[in-house]
């Protein structure tokens, strides 16, 4: 039969496991604590745990919140391909709407044109978490228009989904 440990072995025992997870995590954190009582180094591992695992729900919160912009040839010679390339830009923004649920998600679009097309060649539609608004947008106003088969301004279009869309700072 096994011996029958004194309230003392116990309590000693129980230390000594402390102890040791305490080193444990000290060496896991890099964190040593200069305090020499054991619920002095408890408080202060406690505390930066709490810390750590604060830190890292605000990066899986950032995480969380995205901007997705579609940028879209809309010259002429799309024509035959524009309402092709709408279906799925909104099946692409349904898809993640539907399987991002926690998420918090903007969306917009940039279509470009050939570089005579003047006030037309560049088309925004800035950044929405209305999924409605942007289907809408999608549907009814973009198009294919111009004439030429002249170079389309794909630099501009680029350029401007990045410098005069609003993104999110964690996107």
């Amino acid at each position: 039969s096994m011996p029958i440990k004194t309230e003392n072995e116990c309590s000693e025992n129980n230390n000594k496991l402390l102890e040791e997870r305490l080193r444990r995590y000290e060496d896991e954190s890099g964190q040593i604590s200069s305090t020499s009582t054991l619920i002095d180094r408890v408080s202060y591992l406690r505390h930066n745990r709490e810390n750590d695992v604060s830190k890292a729900i605000n990066k899986i919160e950032d995480s969380m919140s995205f901007d997705l912009c579609f940028v879209l040839d809309c010259t002429a010679s799309m024509s035959p391909h524009i309402e092709a390339a709408k279906v799925h830009i909104l099946k692409v923004a349904s898809y993640v709407n539907s399987n991002n649920s926690n998420a918090k998600f903007w969306i917009g679009f940039c279509g470009y044109r050939d570089h005579f097309n003047g006030s037309n060649r560049l088309q925004i539609f800035d950044f929405t978490n209305s999924l409605e608004k942007f289907k809408t947008y999608i549907t009814d106003k973009v198009t294919a228009i111009g004439g030429a088969d002249i170079p389309e301004d794909v630099l501009g279009g680029l350029n401007e989904a990045i410098t005069e869309m609003t993104w999110s700072n964690a996107t």
